[in-house]
C-alpha cells in the first residue's frame, strides 16, 4: 500500500482532481483516497522514510476504512502484504472482545479527544497492542491516525509480575510473615499490614519510619542490631539475618526473625535498599524455653535419682550413653564406645540369655516396655547390679521399634540399704524381744523368789523367838538370817539389772532417778541428774527402754574407763524431741581410735545402734584429757501420751 500512496501523491493535484471526476464512482473513490497524499503535499515525502521505518505500526482510517499502513502495522496485522489491508474495516483488526473498547476510543479520537486503549488484534497467536492517536480534517472528513505498539512482552512480563507478586502474597499469608522495605537513601521504610498486626498494630499506628523500629526493639538487642545493619550495609554482607525482640502494642515482647536482601543500584555499588521479612517466633522461643526447662528437669532428676541414661537405634546399632552410665561402671567418657557391643562386653554371661529374651519380645513382641535387672562388669572387675528400664520408639503406631531409650538405675546401694534395713530390723527385734523376755524374767524372779525368800525370812524369824532360851543356837540363826537377808538384797538387785520396775511402772524419769542414785553409790562417783518437761506425758516403752539402757551403757563404761569424779545426766523433752546428754570430767578418748574392746558391753557402737532403732542420732564428743559427752537426740510428736497399760 505504501507504493500505491505514493504513486498517487505524487501526481499533479489539479489533474488529478479532474480526472477523478470523468472516473467511474468506484474509481473516483479510489483517487479520492490518493487526495490524502495532495494535502500532505511536499511534507509527505520528507516524512514517508521515516514513517515506514517506524517499529511502531501507523495506519490510517478514514470513514472506518484503512487507507494506510505502514511496513510495521502490515506485519503487527499479520498481513502479506499492504494491499490485503487496503479497504478493510478499521475494527476488523481487533479480536472481538477488544473490539468494544477499541470502537470507544477510535470515536473519542475522531472526536479530537485524546485516547489510549490496550487491545488485542485479530490473528492466531493473538499479539497485544497499544493502540493511540489523533485525528485530522480530510476533504470534508476526519481521517483517524492510529498509531499500535506491540506491548505483548510487557504483557507477558506483567502478568509474571503479577503471578509473582500473588504466589509472593500467598506465600506470605500462609507463613505469617511481615514484610518491610527500607530505603536508606531516605530512612523510609514500607511496613507490610502483617508486620504491623503481629505488633498489634493498625495499619495507620505505625509511621513509615526507621526510628519506628528503633523504638520498638529491645534495648538489650540494639547492639546486635546496629552490628548487624553495619556488616550489610558497610561490610558487604551478602544476606542479614537476626533474631530480636520487639515491643508488642500491649507492652510484651514478641521474639522475631528478621531476614533481608541487599539491593545495589549497580554491582559493587553501595547498599540503597534491604527488603526482608519478619517471622514472628515468639512460640518457637517459648517451645524452646519449654524443652530446655523440661530438659534441665529430666537431668536434675536423672542427677538426683543416680541413673544413666541410654539411646539404642536398632537401625544404626549405635548406642548413646550418658556420662552417669559410664561412671557407674567406673568408666571415664571416652572410655567406652557408642555401640551395643559394649554393653554386649561388660554383660555377665549368664545373663545374656535372658536379656536377648528380654530385646526379643519389645523388639518383635509388641511389649510396651522394656525392664529387667542385669550384672555388668565394673572397670575394677567386679560386676554391680543394675535394673535397666526403656521405652520403644516407634516411626509411627504399630510400626517397627526403631529406638529404645531408657535408664540404668545401680542396685548395689540399694541392696545394701535393703540388707542393712533388714539387720537394723532384725536387732530391732531381737533386742526388743529380749526386752520382753528381761521384763518376764524380772517379774518371775520377784514374784516367785520374793514369795519364798519372805516365807524363808518369816521362818528364820519364828525360829530365832522359838530358841531364844538357846544360846548355842543364836550364832548360827544369826548368820541364816544375815544369809537370807543378803540373798533377798541380791535377788532384787538382779531383778532391778534385769529390768527396773519402775520403768515399766513408773516411767523413764523415776527410773533414771534411782538408776543414777545407786550407781553413784556403788561406783563412788558423784552423779546429778536433771530432768526437764517430763512430769506430764510419759513417752513410747520401746524409746524409754532405749534411752534408758543407753544411759546405763553410759554409765557402766564412765565407771569401767573414764577415771571421772563427776558425772551429770541430763532428760529433757522438748516441744517436738527429746535429749540425753551423759557427760563426765575424765580421761576421755580418742572417738575415731577407740577399739571394741575398751568400751564394754554393747560399746559405743551397741549404743549407736540402740538409738536407730528408735529413729534417734548419738553423737559422741570427747578428747583426751577433757572427758566425754554422748548426746541423744530423738524427735517426739508434741504433748502425745502413750499408753503404757
Amino acid at each position: 500500500m505504501g507504493t500505491h500512496i505514493s504513486r498517487i501523491t505524487r501526481a499533479d493535484p489539479e489533474r488529478s482532481l479532474s480526472r477523478r471526476r470523468s472516473l467511474p464512482a468506484e474509481d473516483r473513490s479510489r483517487i479520492s483516497y490518493g487526495k490524502l497524499g495532495w494535502a500532505v503535499g511536499e511534507s509527505f515525502e520528507r516524512f514517508r522514510r521515516l514513517v515506514e521505518s517506524s517499529p511502531d505500526g501507523i495506519f490510517v482510517s478514514l470513514a472506518n476504512q484503512i487507507v494506510f499502513a505502514n511496513p510495521a502495522a502490515v506485519r503487527l496485522a499479520g498481513a502479506s502484504a499492504p494491499e490485503r489491508l487496503l479497504g478493510q474495516k478499521t475494527i476488523d483488526l481487533f479480536d472481538p472482545e477488544s473490539r468494544e473498547h477499541v470502537a470507544d476510543c477510535l470515536s473519542r479520537l475522531e472526536s479530537g479527544q485524546s485516547a489510549a486503549v490496550d487491545a488485542r488484534l485479530a490473528r492466531p497467536d493473538g499479539i497485544d497492542v497499544e493502540l493511540c492517536g489523533n485525528s485530522f480534517e480530510y476533504d470534508g472528513q476526519r481521517a483517524i491516525q492510529i498509531i499500535l505498539r506491540d506491548i505483548t512482552e510487557r504483557k507477558r512480563a506483567e502478568a509474571a509480575l503479577r503471578d509473582s507478586e500473588e504466589r509472593l502474597t500467598l506465600a506470605f499469608a500462609g507463613a505469617q510473615e511481615g514484610v518491610w522495605d527500607w530505603n536508606l537513601e531516605t530512612g523510609g521504610v514500607v511496613y507490610s499490614p502483617r508486620w504491623k498486626s503481629m505488633l498489634g498494630y493498625a495499619g495507620d499506628e505505625i509511621e513509615p519510619t526507621i526510628e519506628a523500629w528503633e523504638r520498638l526493639l529491645h534495648p538489650d538487642d540494639k547492639p546486635r542490631a546496629d552490628e548487624l545493619n553495619q556488616s550489610v550495609v558497610v561490610g558487604g554482607g551478602q544476606t542479614y539475618e537476626g533474631e530480636f525482640r520487639l515491643r508488642h502494642k500491649d507492652g510484651h515482647f514478641i521474639h522475631v526473625l528478621s531476614r533481608g536482601f541487599p539491593v545495589r543500584r549497580e554491582p559493587g555499588g553501595p547498599v540503597a535498599r534491604i527488603v526482608g521479612i519478619h517471622l514472628d517466633i515468639t512460640e518457637r522461643k517459648r517451645a524452646e524455653a519449654a524443652l530446655r526447662e523440661s530438659e534441665e528437669r529430666l537431668t536434675l532428676a536423672f542427677a538426683g535419682a543416680q541413673e544413666g541414661v541410654w539411646d539404642w537405634n536398632l537401625e544404626t546399632g549405635g548406642v548413646v550413653y550418658s556420662p552417669r552410665w559410664k561412671t557407674m561402671l567406673g568408666y571415664a567418657d571416652d572410655e567406652i564406645e557408642p555401640t551395643i557391643g559394649a554393653w554386649e562386653r561388660l554383660l555377665h554371661p549368664d545373663d545374656k540369655p535372658r536379656a536377648d529374651e528380654l530385646n526379643q519380645s519389645v523388639v518383635h513382641g509388641g511389649g510396651q516396655t522394656y525392664e529387667g535387672e542385669f550384672r555388668l562388669r565394673h572397670k575394677d572387675g567386679h560386676f554391680i547390679r543394675v535394673l535397666s528400664r526403656g521405652f520403644p520408639v516407634r516411626r509411627e503406631p504399630g510400626g517397627p521399634v526403631v529406638r529404645i531409650v531408657g535408664t540404668h538405675f545401680d542396685l548395689t546401694e540399694r541392696q545394701r540399704v535393703e540388707a542393712e534395713r533388714a539387720r537394723t530390723d532384725l536387732l530391732g527385734r531381737l533386742v526388743f524381744a529380749q526386752e520382753d523376755e528381761r521384763r518376764r524374767i524380772a517379774r518371775e524372779m520377784h514374784d516367785q523368789f520374793g514369795e519364798h525368800l519372805t516365807a524363808l525370812d518369816l521362818g528364820i524369824g519364828a525360829l530365832k523367838d522359838a530358841c531364844r532360851d538357846r544360846p548355842e543356837l543364836q550364832a548360827p540363826l544369826g548368820s541364816l538370817d544375815a544369809v537370807a537377808k543378803r540373798l533377798d538384797r541380791d535377788v532384787d538387785h538382779l531383778v532391778w539389772a534385769l529390768r527396773p520396775t519402775a520403768l515399766d511402772d513408773l516411767g523413764l524419769r523415776a527410773a533414771l532417778t534411782n538408776y543414777v542414785q545407786d550407781w553413784s553409790r556403788r561406783a563412788g562417783i558423784a552423779a546429778e541428774l536433771h530432768t526437764s518437761g517430763l512430769l506430764d506425758h510419759r513417752l513410747a516403752t520401746e524409746v524409754e527402754t532405749t534411752l534408758y539402757r543407753i544411759a546405763q551403757e553410759a554409765l557402766t563404761n564412765i565407771a569401767k574407763h573414764a577415771k571421772a569424779r563427776n558425772v551429770d545426766v541430763i532428760l529433757e523433752r522438748r516441744h517436738d524431741s527429746v535429749l540425753l546428754i551423759v557427760e563426765d570430767d575424765g580421761t576421755g578418748f580418742d572417738p575415731g581410735h577407740a577399739g571394741r574392746a575398751e568400751r564394754g558391753g554393747f560399746g559405743l557402737l551397741g549404743m549407736q545402734e540402740r538409738a536407730a532403732l528408735v529413729g534417734a542420732s548419738l553423737q559422741i564428743e570427747s578428747e583426751v584429757g577433757r572427758g566425754t559427752t554422748i548426746f541423744v537426740r530423738m524427735a517426739a510428736a508434741p504433748g502425745k501420751v502413750t499408753d503404757h497399760g
